[in-house]
């Protein structure tokens, strides 16, 4: 198979090393690694450290992104650790992708345009079964200015509350704004200010 043409993650994944390191992020590994086994869907999934990692623990793994390296190191990650995941090439704003009952949803540092976040939240909530598991964490608005990672753009970090609105349907177990020391190998290192949400698709 033929390479397609290099997107902007393409050329920011197109090195030996992973950008943001083999290991989970430190909020979603422990999320996952509560659950127990099934079907999770992860979003924005690039090198696939977390995707791999629940891939790992048993569960049956879908990831998407739009990034053909992202996703040819996802599958060399999983190949290395003695597991496999489904990962599928998908823009998920210009791309469709109705997926549903999946156990658990994942979404770690996903940043889209302020326009279309909402939507792309939302989808996250569809994509449940009534009882499953949301997982999310991003950078806070609080973030802008630091080198530790994120957007450079203010509009695309995230405010607590405004996601929270945007996960409609899902009943909250944890919803916070923190700071915490990213060790991510190159792309997140450092203080940071990020929020963490998990909660749990409402069923009735």
């Amino acid at each position: 198979m033929n390479a397609p043409e290099k997107n902007n993650w393409d050329r920011r994944y197109d090195q030996e090393d992973y950008f943001y390191g083999h290991e989970p992020n430190h909020f979603v590994g422990p999320e996952v690694g509560k659950l127990p086994v099934g079907r999770g869907l992860f979003l924005a999934e690039g090198e696939g450290r977390n995707a791999v990692h629940a891939a790992r623990l048993g569960h049956s793994v879908t990831a998407l992104d739009n990034s053909w390296v992202g996703q040819q190191k996802a599958q060399k990650l999983a190949q290395e650790q003695g597991t496999s995941l489904d990962y599928r090439l998908c823009d998920l704003v210009a791309d469709p992708w109705d997926m549903r009952d999946f156990d658990f949803v994942v979404l770690c540092f996903a940043h889209l345009p302020p326009e279309l976040m909402g939507h792309v939240h939302a989808q996250a909530v569809e994509s449940l079964r009534p009882g499953g598991r949301l997982i999310h964490c991003s950078f806070a608005k609080s973030q802008f200015g630091r080198k530790s990672g994120g957007p450079p753009r203010l509009d695309w970090l995230h405010d607590l509350g405004t996601v929270q609105q945007q996960y409609a349907g899902v009943e909250f177990d944890r919803a916070v704004e923190h700071e915490v020391e990213l060790n991510e190998a190159a792309g997140h290192r450092g203080l940071a200010m990020v929020i963490e949400i998990s909660g749990t698709k409402k069923t009735g």
